[in-house]
């Protein structure tokens, strides 16, 4: 099977380059919360996986809700990356950024304008997006809560 030139390694690409995001939402949260509920829960018998489920999730949920939408907005806009492993076969590999590349460098612009339109309509939902969780985060903070 292909990687590159193919849809696997658009995904690598875009997984190696936007990952970083939700680590650096994610690393501060759990920092924070400490390691001792998932300690007293292990030492009365529960397993990783409802460690995980039942504590250590909930408390990151806005965190890594944080992190996910950084890590989308960054794929959304990838040209670097994508573009080098991508192969730019239209239809097939294309992603927005390359593909208003190609209408661009085709000369048609009005073309091109448009899909970037589309793109800053989604960059503007995604900052809006970012903005309520960012808000519900520091809120959740304040008032030390962690559920919903």
């Amino acid at each position: 099977m292909a990687v590159v030139f193919a849809v696997p390694g658009i995904v690598l690409a875009t997984i190696f380059v936007t990952l970083p995001f939700i680590a650096r939402s994610i690393v501060p949260v759990m920092e924070a919360q400490g390691r001792q509920e998932e300690e007293a829960a292990a030492l009365m018998g529960a397993g990783g996986w409802r460690i995980f489920w039942q504590i250590t999730l909930p408390n990151i949920k806005w965190g890594l809700l944080y992190g996910i939408i950084l890590c989308s907005a960054r794929a959304m806009g990838e040209f670097g990356a994508v573009s080098v492993v991508s192969g730019h076969i239209r239809g097939k590999t294309n992603t927005l950024p390359l593909h208003i590349e190609i209408l661009y460098n085709e000369y048609n612009f009005t073309a091109a304008f448009a899909v970037a339109s589309i793109l800053v309509i989604l960059a503007v939902v995604v900052l809006i997006l970012r903005n309520l969780v960012e808000w519900r985060l520091t809120r959740a903070e304040r008032t030390g809560e962690h559920e919903l």
